[in-house]
């Protein structure tokens, strides 16, 4: 399993700019944005426990440009296989 770690204030970062590319105007909605991170937090967050305990989580850091995110992604998918 794969996480993408991600800053909280960059994930709302993320989404209010996808709201203005996008013209998803509930991204907007801080309500919404924090909905969603709870959602995450709730639903997503005990996979990935789960994951943990059998050794199968692998955190790869979200931070950056999308091309320095995806060269971690990429060199983890490397390891791996």
């Amino acid at each position: 399993m794969l996480v993408l770690d991600v800053e909280h204030n960059e994930l709302v970062k993320r989404l209010i700019l996808r709201a203005e590319q996008s013209g998803r105007p509930d991204d907007k909605d801080p309500a919404v944005i924090g909905n969603r991170i709870d959602v995450y937090k709730a639903k997503t967050e005990p996979i990935i426990d789960y994951c943990r305990n059998r050794g199968i989580y692998q955190p790869v850091n979200g931070m950056g440009t999308i091309e320095d995110i995806f060269g971690r992604l990429c060199a983890c998918i490397q390891n791996l296989v």
